[in-house]
């Protein structure tokens, strides 16, 4: 379990989100369990990934349809 304000921080520091995006995505996850970062190419994607695990957060990837 972490700080609202430590996850916000962290999608800025890690996955290059503006503060609205990080409070917005961090808000999602809070109340439905889930929120999206992004749609990135798999090597970011598991970056951004490997990153966040190492500071204590869920993260898992799910493929993109490319529709």
């Amino acid at each position: 379990m972490n700080k609202r304000e430590f996850v916000a921080r962290c999608l800025m520091e890690v996955c290059g989100l503006d503060d609205g995006m990080a409070f917005s995505v961090m808000m999602k996850a809070h109340q439905l369990g889930i929120g999206v970062v992004g749609n990135y190419p798999r090597e970011m994607a598991e970056m951004y990934k490997g990153s966040l695990t190492t500071e204590g957060l869920l993260v898992d990837m799910v493929p993109a349809d490319d529709e």
